[in-house]
């Protein structure tokens, strides 16, 4: 018994080596590896073997104590300072204006001189970013979020950074982004969030994702990304296209927000060209209305997958003509709305190709109705057609569309009707 209760009070966490504590330790978050110090004299500096780092400070409240702040900054200098001998795997950090941005600086350059490879910044602040930054050569990710101007040094060079998002970033001069953009050889992931720029070029043969989003483009956009496999651009019309060596694109992603003036032709047709080799196109309401423009119209000749998509008071019509150009496809997704006059000659997709038919905003009424009943009677080979409808159908009303698809007739024999 005596043995039995003095093997009950050994601390057997404690006595396990130090890197497997340490890779306990990274399973919490760094205030909480800190606080272990307190446990004992065994663990005082423990939590120095954690290699990510993750510091916040939410100045969101107006009430926030300056004492509160200055408590941070000590924690984070503490943290780095005890870090010394130990490279840095992580480091994201989160703060406002109202911490010293000389503070900050020092925080940032630490980690860099401790080989950090996945740097996050969300900053609030009016500061300058250390210039060993832009020649890390162990950085492999970089998250900007920063309310700065930031100006690009001619001896960028990140070699082995291959994730790189930028948000809320203004960059002065015409080549700043093609600048650090082509400095990144390894590069295969690239993210534009609300930045503001005169000219955007991006020309990488590595590349593999690329948004572009809701981002001020004074100029033209140029890409030339020969890997590039999703390309995703949220934003209002720009002033030039040019939109090359695209032949690796399997999805498309856009989303015009608005077209304020008449006659975009000219551009429309060089950036819908450009996207040509895609296999899967989403299209918002103003980016088919900006698609139909184009003369001529583009033809997608790899196109597999289409889905148009729009609320319930924001479509455009257009799907007939995309069906027509599109042999190749096998699903398709879009607004009832969308699909306004049937073609009286049955595109080549829907009779031999068409697998998955999506159609939203359905409604009870014959036009709906007759627009299902032509997918099932031509389509030969369609394996799933999918109602939604509106939100104010009873279950009874729901039953009734299904009770009518069933009855009509269908050329594929093995074609599912699912109403929701």
């Amino acid at each position: 018994m005596a043995t039995q209760v003095k093997m009950e009070n050994v601390d057997r966490i404690s006595n396990l080596p130090d890197s497997i504590l340490g890779y306990i330790l990274s399973f919490l978050s760094t205030k909480e590896a800190v606080a272990t110090s307190l446990l004992s004299s065994k663990w005082r500096y423990l939590f120095a073997l954690v290699s990510n780092l993750d510091f916040e400070l939410d100045e969101s409240s107006q009430m926030l104590k300056i004492s509160t702040i200055k408590s941070f900054m000590c924690f984070v200098d503490r943290v780095l300072f005890f870090h010394n001998t130990v490279n840095i795997n992580a480091f994201r950090l989160r703060c406002g204006k109202r911490v010293d941005s000389d503070r900050v600086y020092g925080w940032i350059s630490a980690a860099i001189w401790r080989g950090v490879k996945h740097l996050r910044l969300s900053i609030s602040l009016n500061f300058t970013l250390p210039g060993v930054l832009f020649t890390c050569t162990t950085l492999i990710t970089l998250k900007l979020e920063t309310n700065l101007v930031l100006n690009v040094p001619k001896d960028v060079c990140l070699p082995n950074l291959k994730i790189l998002h930028l948000k809320s970033i203004m960059f002065p001069n015409d080549d700043s982004v093609e600048s650090l953009v082509s400095s990144c050889i390894s590069l295969v992931e690239l993210i534009i969030c609300n930045c503001s720029t005169k000219k955007c070029n991006i020309s990488h043969n590595s590349l593999k994702v690329l948004e572009i989003i809701r981002s001020v483009l004074y100029g033209s956009l140029v890409i030339d990304t020969p890997a590039l496999a999703y390309f995703n651009y949220t934003y209002s019309v720009a002033r030039e296209y040019s939109l090359k060596n695209l032949q690796s694109l399997i999805r498309a992603d856009i989303a015009f927000l608005d077209i304020r003036f008449d006659s975009h032709q000219t551009k429309a047709t060089a950036f819908f060209e450009g996207i040509s080799n895609v296999n899967i196109l989403v299209l918002s309401s103003p980016s088919l209305k900006l698609l139909k423009c184009c003369e001529p119209l583009p033809i997608f000749p790899k196109l597999l997958h289409l889905n148009l998509y729009c609320d319930y008071h924001n479509f455009e019509r257009g799907v007939a003509n995309l069906l027509t150009d599109s042999g190749r496809l096998q699903s398709l997704f879009f607004y009832q709305e969308a699909l306004t006059n049937l073609p009286e000659r049955v595109p080549h997709c829907i009779l031999y190709q068409l697998k998955v038919i999506e159609i939203s905003g359905f409604m009870t009424n014959k036009d709906c109705i007759g627009k299902a009943k032509y997918f099932l009677e031509n389509a030969t080979v369609l394996m799933k057609l999918i109602i939604r409808t509106v939100p104010f159908l009873s279950e009874e009303q729901k039953s009734s569309i299904y009770q009518q698809l069933m009855a009509s007739p269908s050329k594929s024999k093995q074609c599912c009707i699912l109403v929701v």
